[in-house]
């Protein structure tokens, strides 16, 4: 298990915090690496293959006793995943069950932003204004927005990046190594494009739980 720097934002839990350790060596997942030692930052994780991706992503923020944020479809906080779509409306798929109160309730407590896709206008001018008043802050992305095959990255990191001017610090999910690996902080230096090309080629080949990344023409 790697140290957390002094600097990182930590929420200390005298229950979770030994389980998500106890849990990851059950499963035989590692965090290896280092954490920059800064008072704010992005972590940018992928590939983003799976649902699954979410469980291990929490137990290694349980384990290291982080505090974070991070921004997740609206129905993931009320509702079960589902491998069968019922509904078109991307802010209700899944499935409703008796415990999605308790669910929501969970999840913004450990730090979760529901983000409504139907209606996501102004969500990324919102959070800077929001974290421009924070002093510390670890802050949660998944590029791909979603598990689903994609050809390029949504754009939120690198906004969200450069006008808070944070670095962010690319995450390999890899699967094949069961490990959450952190590769070194990044500060933004160019347009969007070749931002994301930098990140894609340090993502590229990693085997994530259901695919290789890859984004190569």
């Amino acid at each position: 298990m790697i140290e957390v720097p002094e600097n990182i934002p930590q929420r200390k839990r005298l229950i979770l915090g030994p389980l998500g350790r106890l849990l990851l060596k059950l499963f035989k997942w590692d965090i290896t690496g280092t954490i920059p030692n800064l008072k704010k930052m992005i972590l940018i994780g992928a590939p983003h293959s799976a649902m699954r991706d979410a469980w291990y992503g929490l137990l290694a923020v349980l384990a290291l006793d982080l505090k974070v944020t991070f921004f997740g479809a609206s129905w993931i906080f009320t509702r079960l995943p589902s491998l069968i779509t019922f509904s078109k409306n991307l802010d209700r798929l899944g499935i409703p069950w008796p415990l999605g109160w308790l669910q929501k309730i969970i999840l913004i407590r450990l730090g979760g932003v529901p983000v409504y896709r139907v209606n996501s206008r102004g969500t990324i001018k919102g959070a800077i204004e929001e974290f421009n008043k924070i002093d510390n802050y670890i802050l949660l992305i998944a590029p791909e927005a979603g598990t689903e095959v994609t050809e390029k990255f949504r754009s939120g990191f690198y906004y969200l990046a450069k006008e808070l001017d944070i670095p962010y610090v690319p995450v390999e999910i890899d699967f094949k190594n069961r490990a959450f690996n952190l590769r070194n902080p990044e500060k933004i230096t160019s347009n969007f494009e070749d931002e994301s090309k930098k990140v894609i080629k340090i993502f590229e080949g990693v085997e994530g739980a259901t695919r290789t990344f890859t984004m190569s023409k």
